[in-house]
């Protein structure tokens, strides 16, 4: 299970956008799914990757938080086939992602999982 999802990501990017970013035919509007899902699979080994230490993983339950940061990270990871289109706003987002994510690691922020860090309950 992904931690973002192709509706998701149409709350950020609008669908005709999404669709220019995710084909490399200009003429047709039909989003591809399999570009899309590469950009959140690709967010959730990051993620992965900065929870790994610190969470049991697979998450049992993600937190919207979470979700929230693989749609900004999968945004901004598809923005990155078409680079001279990038948004500000896209680019401060994923940084903001990044930034969490680094909090979460050096336990400055803890998400509100307390069966997924035992270490909490002692």
């Amino acid at each position: 299970m992904s931690y973002t999802s192709l509706e998701n990501l149409i709350n950020i990017i609008p669908q005709k956008e999404l669709a220019n970013l995710t084909n490399d035919d200009r003429y047709t509007e039909e989003i591809n799914e399999n570009i899309v899902n590469s950009a959140a699979v690709y967010a959730d080994e990051l993620i992965n990757a900065y929870l790994r230490n610190k969470y049991k993983l697979p998450l049992k339950t993600v937190p919207q938080l979470i979700v929230n940061l693989a749609s900004d990270i999968a945004a901004f990871r598809l923005y990155t086939r078409r680079p001279s289109k990038m948004p500000e706003h896209i680019k401060e987002r994923y940084d903001a992602a990044i930034k969490i994510l680094t909090h979460i690691k050096k336990e400055e922020m803890l998400l509100d999982l307390p069966s997924e860090h035992p270490e909490a309950e002692i």
